[in-house]
């Protein structure tokens, strides 16, 4: 990888390689050996949980983040009014999200739940919520 690589694109990167692995042990279990190995599609599964939420600061960094492009030709003046009001409302969207985030986080704590299959906290799933709001906050307002 190249020198400037963000390290949320370092862990995409490595989460996608993963999950390559696991589907391809997944399907070569299924039909060459004849046995399933239900983990591997549970793990896929929240894998891509989260590789879609390390996507968005991903994403912010790099000034790729969906958007609306208005016609014609603005002003700066109004191009940094808009610019003040897209990132205010990203903010108020993820600082709901990270607060929504931990209160489901407290419950699946108090309540002790796991994953269906491999019986693993479900807790490191839900980790993927928070994690994304603090990392798209930083490259919001901190770090570019």
């Amino acid at each position: 990888m190249k020198p400037g690589r963000l390290l949320e694109e370092r862990l995409l990167c490595l989460i996608l390689a993963l999950q390559t692995a696991l589907v391809c042990v997944g399907v070569l279990s299924r039909y060459a050996f004849g046995w399933s190995l239900s983990f591997t599609e549970e793990l896929t599964r929240y894998l891509l949980v989260w590789l879609a939420c390390l996507g968005f600061s991903a994403c912010w960094a790099r000034g790729e983040m969906i958007g609306f492009e208005w016609p014609g030709r603005r002003s700066q003046r109004l191009t940094v009014w808009i610019a003040r009001i897209r990132r205010g409302a990203v903010s108020l969207f993820f600082l709901l999200l990270l607060f929504s985030s931990w209160k489901m986080m407290a419950l699946q704590w108090r309540y002790h739940q796991t994953t269906s299959v491999m019986g693993w906290p479900i807790l490191w799933v839900s980790l993927a919520l928070p994690t994304a709001c603090v990392l798209t906050g930083y490259r919001m307002w901190g770090r570019k």
